[in-house]
């Protein structure tokens, strides 16, 4: 005859709780060194002439705080490593006024960073901010002097993206392309055969 069993509730004995704690705090662990990696950014700002004049802007826009802003040459990476050059003479060959293009290398901050780097070019000038969630998030806070008598142009954006794609920010007088490239983690050096020297020696003649 069939008889019903009666399961008793599995229990997990406490070494084994323990172990997966410890898989959940090196997961933790492994995370840690992606969340803090370097990127290599390019940017460049340009102008669309004659655009956005049917805009209501403001007449007092204000102006960015830079006095919080670090200043991004310290971080600038050399002209030679730039890869977007040729987007930059198109702009310009289509009448478009380049008026910042840079690349830098940072460490991007959790996304309730401070760390502002500020913007100098002649009549652009402001703060920028890289910050690191699940995505890279770029802020702006840019003020475009306006010509003659006009009160200029404030340009605030937030635009979330990914490493190793090329992104458009539109703006009605500002455009901006900006990639970020992750850059790759360093692998260790050859062991020295000789720690003294600090290189290898050279192999034995043989024969």
């Amino acid at each position: 005859d069939w008889h019903p069993v009666r399961l008793s509730p599995m229990t997990i004995p406490r070494p084994c709780f323990r172990s997966l704690a410890l898989i959940a705090l090196l997961s933790l662990l492994a995370v840690g060194p992606s969340l803090a990696a370097a990127y290599n950014f390019e940017m460049i700002i340009f102008e669309r002439p004659g655009t956005g004049d049917g805009e209501n802007w403001p007449d007092a826009p204000g102006s960015p705080d830079n006095n919080a802003t670090r200043n991004i040459a310290s971080v600038a990476l050399a002209a030679s490593s730039r890869e977007l050059g040729p987007i930059a003479y198109t702009l310009r060959q289509r009448g478009m006024v380049v008026h910042e293009h840079i690349a830098w290398r940072e460490t991007p901050g959790p996304r309730n960073s401070k760390r502002w780097w500020g913007i100098n070019a002649g009549r652009l000038n402001g703060e920028i901010k890289i910050t690191r969630g699940r995505f890279l998030h770029l802020e702006t806070d840019l003020l475009l002097s306006g010509a003659g008598s006009s009160p200029g142009y404030r340009v605030r954006l937030n635009r979330r993206m990914r490493s190793d794609e090329l992104h458009y920010v539109d703006h009605p007088k500002l455009g901006i392309i900006i990639k970020a490239t992750r850059v790759a983690a360093a692998t260790p050096a050859a062991e020295s055969a000789d720690p003294a020297a600090g290189e290898p020696k050279p192999a034995a003649p043989t024969g």
